[in-house]
């Protein structure tokens, strides 16, 4: 079974609790620093001439001035599951199997679905100084990847709060793409969250979110505690090509 057939007809109709926010507050932080030079290309702080710096620091007070972060999250309960109806791992039956991700339905009461971006405004920011500076558009591209990424941290690390509260435990998340884990899955995603109407987001036929700087993400939630996995670049069948990959990454 697909990945998209199985969540469908694994979640009750009605969710548990959800939440809708979108006064968020965004501030430059140096984790972001370090993600957007990462993005860049750059293996570390060492590596940077001071105008790159300046540019970098720049474009994350840019982006964090001009994003209108917004982000939902529903939990839903897992209806049906019997074992060996679904998994996404190594032996899935998902459109492709890379062993990448390790979320199996079957192995939890619930799951939380999630979306999160940084609003149109960046998207064309991004079209207006590509057009008059390609250099510095491609640092802002970075910095709006890591702004994102850092929205994604924090919601997690709340939802990780609020679930310990309940003696309840979350796996780390997983986007549709990464691993075995199809892109076709945003699909169902974007359906149950309601993010166009919600906050915004929506498909392309390709696939792809629009505005571009967001994401969508699966956490499984269990009764019992995770073995939280390190999410490296280690596990990654293209860390040997990828110029963005951690420098801590083995070849």
């Amino acid at each position: 079974m697909f990945f998209t057939e199985a969540l469908v007809e694994s979640v009750k109709k009605t969710p548990g609790e959800g939440r809708l926010c979108r006064n968020i507050l965004l501030e430059p932080k140096e984790q972001m620093y370090r993600e957007a030079i990462r993005y860049l290309g750059y293996k570390s702080e060492t590596d940077l001439t001071p105008e790159i710096d300046d540019l970098v620091r720049k474009g994350l007070d840019e982006i964090c001035s001009i994003a209108e972060p917004r982000t939902i999250y529903r939990y839903f309960f897992l209806d049906g599951q019997k074992p060996g109806d679904f998994s996404i791992s190594k032996n899935s039956n998902s459109a492709c199997s890379s062993g990448a991700c390790s979320i199996s339905l079957q192995q939890y009461e619930g799951v939380i679905l999630m979306g999160a971006t940084l609003g149109g405004s960046v998207d064309r920011l991004l079209s207006r100084i590509q057009i008059r500076n390609i250099s510095y558009a491609l640092v802002l591209d970075s910095c709006a990847t890591a702004a994102i990424e850092a929205i994604c941290d924090d919601l997690q690390n709340n939802l990780t709060a609020i679930y310990a509260a309940q003696n309840r435990y979350l796996t780390n998340r997983y986007s549709p793409g990464y691993g075995d884990l199809p892109l076709s899955a945003q699909i169902p995603l974007l359906q149950m969250l309601d993010t166009e109407r919600k906050i915004g987001l929506s498909l392309t036929p390709s696939f792809l979110l629009t505005p571009s700087k967001s994401v969508t993400a699966i956490i499984g939630v269990s009764t019992v505690p995770q073995k939280k996995e390190h999410v490296s670049c280690d596990i990654c069948e293209m860390r040997h090509v990828c110029h963005f990959r951690r420098r801590e990454v083995s070849l």
